[in-house]
């Protein structure tokens, strides 16, 4: 790999802008942190697990979508296993767990997201 070199002139303006970095920046509104508190709607969401291959091991991670609007979603990564039936076995039972409706009446279309394929 070629070393990398940063020539003066944008090293002292990159120094620059971090040294000003303090000034130029402005404190969060209370308001802008209200997401980790609305969650009013994870009552009525949609549970889908997803198996990943990372690393070597089985990853089982839960998604949480809001069927009424399918782009509020929270993603979890519950667990990881070295096999994959247990992984799917452990994800099946979390998904029951965890959703409100158990039976799986609630859902999230793909058609939803209005993807647009070219």
């Amino acid at each position: 790999m070629d070393k990398f070199h940063l020539d003066k002139q944008a090293y002292e303006e990159l120094l620059n802008l971090l040294n000003n970095q303090h000034f130029t920046e402005v404190p969060g509104l209370p308001s802008d942190m209200e997401f980790l508190s609305d969650d009013w709607w994870l009552r009525d969401t949609a549970v889908i697990e997803n198996i990943i291959k990372r690393k070597g091991m089985w990853e089982v991670h839960l998604v949480f979508a809001y069927y009424q609007e399918p782009y509020k979603l929270i993603k979890r990564v519950i667990s990881c296993y070295t096999s994959k039936a247990k992984a799917e076995l452990t994800a099946w039972y979390m998904r029951r767990l965890a959703a409100k409706d158990q039976r799986g009446t609630l859902k999230v279309d793909i058609k939803d997201f209005k993807l647009c394929s070219s």
